[in-house]
C-alpha cells in the first residue's frame, strides 16, 4: 500500500524520468571516455573492468549522488507543497512507514542506475579489451558493493529533505556536502566511510586494502542510524507543531 501510494505521488513529478536520464548519462561517460582516448586505458595492465571503473567511477558516483539528492528534494517537495504533509497526518498511516516507502523507492531506482552503469562498463571492457570476458557473478558483486556504499548517502539526503520544508535549503545543503566531501582524500580509512564520500570507493580498491567487510558493515550501520534519526526528527517535529 505504501509503495503504491508513494509511486502515485511521484508519477507527475518527473522523478522516474530524472533517474533514467541520470543513469543513462552516467553510463555514457565511460563510452565517451573510451571513444576519446581508448589507447590510454588499453595500454594499462590489470583487469579491464577494474581499469574502467577506476577511470570513470568517481564521475559516475558523483552523478548518482546528485541525481539522488534531486530525487529526495522532489519527493518531499510534493509533501510540503500546499500542505500535503499535514493532510497525510490525518490518514491512518504512520509517518515512519511513509519515509520507509520513499527510502525503498529511492533504493530501487538507485539499484537500477548502478545496474545500467555496470552494464556499460562491462560492455566497454568487452569491446575495447578483446581478451576480457564478462562474467555475471563479479559484475553483480561490483554493482551490489556500489549500491551499498551509496545507500547511506541516499538515506541522509532523504532525512535532510524531510527536515527542510524549503526544497532549496535541502538541495543547497546536499550540493555543499557532495562537493565538499569530494575533495577529501579518498584513501583515508576514516574519511572514506562518511556519507557523500563512501560512494567514490570501488570494490577492487576496497578488496586490495581488505576493507570490503568494513565498508559493508559501516554503511549498513549508517543506514540504520539515519533511519532512527528520521524517526526522532518526526517525533520532535510533531511535538513542536
Amino acid at each position: 500500500m505504501i509503495l503504491g501510494l508513494e509511486t502515485k505521488k511521484l508519477k507527475r513529478t518527473g522523478y522516474f524520468p530524472a533517474f533514467l536520464a541520470g543513469g543513462l548519462l552516467a553510463a555514457a561517460f565511460p563510452l565517451v571516455n573510451m571513444l576519446a582516448r581508448s589507447e590510454t586505458f588499453t595500454a594499462l595492465p590489470g583487469n579491464p573492468f577494474d581499469i574502467l571503473t577506476d577511470a570513470n567511477g568517481q564521475m559516475m558516483a558523483m552523478l548518482n549522488m546528485l541525481v539522488s539528492l534531486c530525487g529526495a528534494c522532489m519527493m518531499y517537495h510534493t509533501e510540503y507543497a500546499d500542505g500535503g504533509a499535514q493532510r497525510m497526518q490525518t490518514l491512518p498511516l504512520r509517518s515512519g512507514r511513509l519515509f520507509g516507502g520513499k527510502l525503498l523507492i529511492a533504493s530501487l531506482v538507485l539499484a537500477g542506475m548502478v545496474a545500467v552503469e555496470t552494464a556499460a562498463l562491462a560492455g566497454c571492457a568487452a569491446h575495447w579489451f578483446p581478451a576480457y570476458t564478462a562474467q555475471l557473478p563479479p559484475l553483480i558483486r561490483n554493482a551490489a558493493f556500489q549500491w551499498l556504499v551509496t545507500l547511506p548517502t541516499v538515506t541522509l539526503t532523504l532525512v535532510i529533505a524531510s527536515v527542510c520544508k524549503n526544497m532549496w535549503v535541502s538541495l543547497g545543503t546536499g550540493v555543499i556536502l557532495v562537493f565538499t566531501l569530494s575533495i577529501f582524500p579518498q584513501d583515508n580509512p576514516v574519511l572514506s566511510l562518511f556519507p557523500f564520500s563512501a560512494p567514490y570507493q570501488t570494490l577492487a580498491a576496497a578488496a586490495e586494502n581488505g576493507r570490503v567487510l568494513l565498508f559493508s558493515g559501516v554503511c549498513a550501520a549508517e543506514v540504520a542510524a539515519f533511519v532512527l534519526l528520521e524517526l526522532v526528527c518526526q517525533k520532535v517535529r510533531r511535538c513542536a507543531e
